[in-house]
């Protein structure tokens, strides 16, 4: 598009050349933009000054400026109205000036000049304009003028702007060169801005040098001045300026004073904007959320960064969090949205929860608020933790499939759901276990959040599921509200009026030139195989591939604006070799860049192979990982097709080429032959972890075994560096690469979701992400567990190891109490 839009721009600048025009006896004359560098202004402006900064406008702006001043000042007098518009690959601007120009008999004339832009940006430190103008005039030689004004500007670096203009090269006037350099001289932020450059007259050689400062002024705006020296070969003339710009949220008003040939004048300038630029306080506030649908992965990180906003905005007093499903996929996401509130908390903040019909998540996320508001006909379905493992080994048996598997390690329990019909003792100690270390982080952070003794909260969950009433008289909500009541609970939170407004994450203008130092988040995210990542449609699985992930990983290393490295894993594993294949390149960035693992929901058996790249690694204390170890096999379909009437012949050549056929089981020694290469690949893991966290394989085979473990008991293994989640990761990648606490984050690869929502509501099926809960899921909730538990016969070829965590149905946070049998002591 933007290869595009320039061959565009060049074909009109070329049409401009090419076109007939009156002979003009002095340059197009336009009102000035005091303070403006020819090389930094970003602004609506441009049009006349530079049109390449153009191609830079943050967002779409209406200004005015006026200039009124004596001969001497050597200014154009008049008005000025400027439409920018930054569209898809390609800036367009419009402008009217109406001017008071002077002639050579020392009288003056009015003349409008009609001008029409467009600027293409090639790059975050490119940019190519061209600006098109006509003038009318009552005056037969001011009218019927046309001028092309044509520019360049190039950001090499965050501190350095440097530009070049044509003005009015296609015709027989007065044309004028100008060249400039702009300098931001405070680790390039927008703080301080020195201009230099020079304008050069052709016909007559005369060179006016001007420079320009701009200084930001906390809390107003913007300080601007400008010193040119006229005739400097001759009688040098200065002409200087100097003045005021105050920013209101996305309004500007601006104006100063003009000095020069002994004539003293004035200029103003206002702006509409769709941006903002640092000036006076907005009005404090209190900024609400809306959570409509249960974040999928990055719509995670987006709240989460949402949240971080708000607590470093001085303007803000309080935060309604409006909740209307459960606000995190897992306990571990819940932690990090709980830190969140805990950090709008310590930055002064009040923040305030609103409950419908909610679940235990949200009662986990909401407990670190100052209070917990529920509608009057709500309730808290929640009365304990629980988690279900499904077995397909019976439904296997009675379609005539057969699974056949071999495992290292007897806590690597996925196989065990393709061959048995209910799990194993150890694996029934591991489940339980499991369950119980996440309810104890569970109860800890609500008990702690809502000052309420273990034993006590203990008691009370036992009781729910609650009403809204109940869940009040048990200390679970402060007070009950209907949606046109939030404003007075939160007035009484607040102790006082508050101003209640919608939080929109604001457009703002750049603190950088070009392409800032910027930290890559890289996401593994889903199910590990090997190629490209993918979907699989209505149950909502997604793959991970390995090519895609690598490149990911290779764009970051390879991106030099990219400073630092987090990869973010959200995993239970998959293929063994996709694995290895990310890993490598992990290590490689790892190598070269400050790297750090933030751990999500689960970065376990592949997932947490592929985290071992030598980088601290944070985990929350929910999060899924360890369960280190391989499995292999296949599935056996004879059973099926004789049931289905089909009958098969197999042929071969030798007495294993067949093996891996899925017409026909192992034979003994092919088991046994397996069970050698099998540990060969376990051997292999335990090697990589070993070499990754500087530990002896001993050590790590100790606490490997398939064991899954939860982030708090993988950090007293070693498994982990540190407790802590995607904030405090950032944190320490960040002091790694010495990167202010505003760089920006990039992801990769590139998220693909709402695409594939859009295509699927086209369709008329449900969506391919169901935590996302855009569209109703078309499958019955008692089969879609059903249809992911076998969805890795369609996905993993049986020739493959892998390395993957057990499918675990759900870990609930809602519902009525488990069995007897099943309860927790």
């Amino acid at each position: 598009m933007k290869k595009l839009s320039a061959l565009a721009l060049g074909g009109l600048a070329l049409a401009a050349l090419t076109t007939s025009s009156a002979p003009l006896h002095a340059q197009s004359a336009y009102v000035p933009a005091p303070g403006r560098p020819v090389a930094a202004g970003d602004d609506a402006s441009s049009i006349a000054v530079n049109p390449a900064n153009l191609g830079f406008l943050p967002g779409a702006e209406l200004r005015w400026t006026m200039a009124q001043a004596g001969a001497g000042a050597g200014t154009t007098n008049g008005h000025a109205f400027d439409l920018g518009l930054p569209l898809l690959g390609l800036s367009t601007g419009l402008r009217v000036d109406l001017l008071d120009v002077g002639t050579t008999a020392g009288a003056s004339a009015s003349q409008r000049w009609l001008r029409w832009a467009l600027a293409t940006n090639l790059s975050d430190t490119f940019s190519i304009g061209t600006t098109f103008g006509w003038s009318y005039a009552e005056r037969r030689d001011l009218d019927e003028q046309f001028g092309v004004t044509t520019g360049l500007t190039i950001r090499p670096f965050t501190w350095l702007s440097a530009a070049a203009v044509a003005r009015d090269w296609t015709t027989n006037a007065d044309r004028r060169y100008d060249v400039g350099l702009a300098l931001r001289p405070f680790w390039g932020r927008r703080y301080a801005e020195l201009g230099l450059e020079a304008s050069i007259h052709e016909r007559t050689g005369d060179v006016t040098p001007r420079a320009t400062l701009g200084l930001d002024v906390p809390r107003v705006g913007r300080l601007r001045g400008e010193v040119s020296v006229r005739d400097l070969a001759a009688s040098p003339d200065v002409m200087a300026m100097v003045g005021l710009d105050v920013n209101l949220a996305m309004l500007q008003a601006g104006g100063g004073a003009i000095f020069g040939g002994g004539d003293v004048g004035y200029y103003a300038t206002a702006a509409v904007r769709s941006y903002r630029e640092p000036g006076l306080p907005s009005l404090r506030r209190v900024a609400r959320i809306r959570i409509d649908a249960t974040p999928g992965v990055r719509k995670h990180v987006q709240l989460l960064r949402r949240l971080w906003r708000l607590a470093e905005d001085r303007h803000v007093d309080g935060v309604v969090l409006q909740i209307r499903a459960e606000p995190a996929s897992s306990l571990a996401h819940a932690e990090e949205v709980g830190d969140a509130i805990r950090l709008l908390r310590a930055s002064g903040k009040k923040v305030l929860c609103h409950l419908e019909d909610a679940g235990g998540r949200s009662l986990h996320v909401c407990s670190q608020a100052d209070r917990i508001a529920m509608n009057p006909a709500g309730g808290l379905r929640f009365a304990g933790l629980s988690s279900q493992y499904m077995y397909y080994g019976g439904v296997l048996d009675k379609l005539g499939v057969r699974a056949d598997f071999v495992r290292v390690a007897e806590h690597k329990l996925a196989a065990e759901q393709f061959t048995r019909k209910d799990s194993t003792e150890i694996g029934r100690q591991d489940h339980k276990d499991l369950l119980m270390q996440l309810e104890g982080i569970y109860m800890h952070d609500v008990g702690g959040g809502r000052r309420m003794p273990l034993s006590t909260l203990r008691k009370t969950i036992a009781k729910g599921p609650f009403i809204a009433t109940e869940a009040r008289s048990g200390g679970l909500v402060d007070v009950l509200a209907y949606d046109d009541e939030i404003d007075e609970a939160v007035e009484e939170m607040m102790g006082g009026r508050a101003r209640i407004v919608d939080d929109a994450t604001p457009s703002n203008a750049p603190t950088w030139w070009g392409t800032p130092s910027k930290i890559a988040v890289v996401y593994l995210s889903g199910d590990m195989v090997d190629g490209e990542s993918q979907t699989i449609p209505l149950v909502g699985i997604r793959l991970a591939g390995s090519y895609t992930i690598a490149k990911a990983l290779k764009r970051a290393r390879e991106d030099a604006s990219v400073k630092a490295v987090v990869f973010r894993i959200e995993t239970g594993g998959g293929s063994s070799l996709a694995a290895d294949v990310i890993l490598r390149e992990a290590i490689l960035t790892a190598k070269a860049k400050p790297f750090v693992v933030s751990m999500g929901t689960a970065a376990a058996s592949g997932g947490y192979y592929a985290s071992v790249a030598g980088g601290p690694i944070y985990a929350n204390r929910a999060t899924i990982t360890g369960s280190i170890g391989i499995f292999y096999g296949k599935v056996d379909l004879v059973g099926l097709l004789g049931k289905l009437g089909v009958g098969l012949e197999q042929f071969r050549t030798a007495p294993r080429a067949d093996a891996e056929s899925l017409y026909r089981p192992f034979t003994e020694e092919e088991r046994a032959e397996l069970g050698v290469k099998v540990k060969q690949f376990y051997d292999l893991f335990i090697a990589r972890v070993a070499e990754g966290r500087k530990m002896k394989p001993e050590d790590v085979d100790a606490v490997a075994r398939g064991r899954v473990w939860t982030g708090q008991q993988a950090l007293e293994r070693k498994l982990v560096d540190h407790i802590g989640g995607l904030r405090e990761a950032l944190d320490d990648v960040r002091e790694r690469a010495d990167l202010p606490h505003d760089a920006p984050l990039v992801e990769f690869p590139e998220d693909d979701d709402n695409l594939l929502i859009a295509l699927a509501k086209l369709a008329g099926i449900a969506s391919v992400f169901p935590q996302a809960g855009a569209v109703p899921i078309v499958i019955p909730p008692a089969l879609l567990d059903l249809a992911r538990g076998l969805a890795p016969f369609m996905v993993y070829d049986g020739t493959k190891p892998l390395a993957r965590l057990d499918l675990v149905g759900d870990v609930s946070f809602g519902g009525a109490p488990a069995t007897v049998d099943d309860e927790l002591p």
